[in-house]
Formats: C-alpha cells, structure tokens, sequence
C-alpha cells in the first residue's frame, strides 16, 4: 500500500480545491517546490504531481515542475493537460517517473493504445467520476463515459496503473464512499490508486483493505486531518 503526497500547482502555486473548481481554493502555497521537498523529507516513497492550469487550458507550470523532477530523488507522477505526444515525451524527458492521463485518453483509444505501446508501465489512466460518469477537461465536462465499462475497455493495456478519484468527495474531508473503489478492484487487475475524501487513516485502512495499492492524500495532509509520517509509518 502506497501513501502519495500531492502537490497541485495553479497560478505557480501549491493549490488545494474543492471538487477541482478553481473558485474553490482552500489552500495557496507560494513555494509548491519547497512543499514537495518537505514531503520528500518526510518519507514519501512517491509524489504526485497535477498542472491545474495545463488540465484547465489556461497556461501551464512546466518550470516548477522541470524544477522537482530536478532536486526531488523520489519517483513522480505529472499529470494534467497531457493530451498529446510532445507533452508526453517532454515529461519523461524532464525526469517524471508515470505520466497521469484523463481527457483524450478517454475520448481517443487509438491514441492511447500508441502512447502506451511507446511507454509501457510507466502511462496512469486518470479516471475521475461523479458517480459513474467520467469527467474531463479539468473536471468541467461530461465525457458521458460509464466509470466501470471504461476500465474495462482498457484492461488488456500495459500500464503503470490506474487512478480513481471520487470527484464530490474531493477537497470536502468527509471521509471517503468504498463502494466504487471495490467495484473497481473487481473488474480490473491493475494497479489501484485512490483518492477524494481521505481524511483519516480510517479511510486509508479502509482503501487498502479493497486490495487498492495507494491513496493519494491532498486535503488532508495540508489541513493537518492526516500527518503524513504517520501514514507513511503505518502504511508504507
């Protein structure tokens, strides 16, 4: 079991939403390169890294994120806005360990099935629902894509994993809903990573219970409801 720090960026900040809409920051951290040291400091075996501003079509945080994969000797996962090739290859060949892929890898199969051939393991389908319906483009469209028929459209191909997050739980610290998540553990054999809603090591206890393989904490770890160390410390 896995437990993933994240940072999220927008606007060349560390950024913690509700339910990903940006009218809804809970949290701005001037020094998103600082934070992700310190959670590096702490123990984290991984990070995960989204670009909210490239997931939302308006820019992009690409020196930040050059900068981490830089001075951090942990693995990370960017994701956020990669809907093409060069964004992709430029990604790797900045040091990201996986890339996260949403939008186009929902919409354009054809399109996936070639990243992943040039990329195996090292490509995470990001499926983020509302219910059972997927959304994409930053959370602000429908793709009108049933959460379990796509996963397992997608269970022949070679990745690193898969990343669910429960979008009306995001940011809220409610606890989290565990039916979803064992419904996707049922139906596929990948990798399982969880998030939204995790607000105690209850909730992370209960995710690795499923047969899940990590849960990325946000919220949480920044409004001190999880200390990372001792959910690294528990869990791993």
């Amino acid at each position: 079991m896995m437990v993933i720090p994240a940072v999220d960026l927008m606007d060349g900040k560390c950024v913690q939403l509700v339910e990903g809409k940006p009218q809804l920051i809970q949290i701005a951290i001037d020094d998103p390169v600082g934070m992700a040291l310190r959670w590096e400091e702490t123990g984290a075996k991984r990070l995960h890294v989204i670009d909210l501003d490239s997931a939302l079509g308006r820019g992009d945080n690409t020196p930040i994120i050059r900068e981490m994969l830089t001075r951090l000797d942990i693995p990370v996962q960017v994701g956020g806005g990669i809907r093409d090739d060069a964004r992709a290859e430029q990604l790797f060949s900045d040091g990201a360990s996986q890339i996260i892929v949403g939008t186009r890898a929902v919409s354009d199969l054809e399109w996936l099935q070639s990243l992943v051939a040039r990329f195996p393991e090292r490509v995470i389908i990001a499926v983020d629902a509302r219910g059972r319906d997927i959304s994409v483009k930053g959370w602000t469209n429908s793709s009108g894509r049933d959460l379990f028929d796509y996963v397992r459209s997608i269970e022949d191909l070679q990745l690193f994993g898969l990343l669910y997050t429960n979008i009306s739980l995001e940011g809220k610290l409610g606890g989290i809903d565990v039916s979803p998540i064992n419904e996707l553990v049922k139906i596929t054999n990948k990798r399982l990573f969880v998030a939204g809603g995790i607000s105690s090591l209850d909730d992370i206890e209960k995710i690795k219970s499923t047969g899940a393989r990590g849960a990325v904490l946000g919220m949480s770890i920044y409004k001190g409801k999880i200390d990372l160390k001792d959910a690294l410390e528990r869990f791993g």
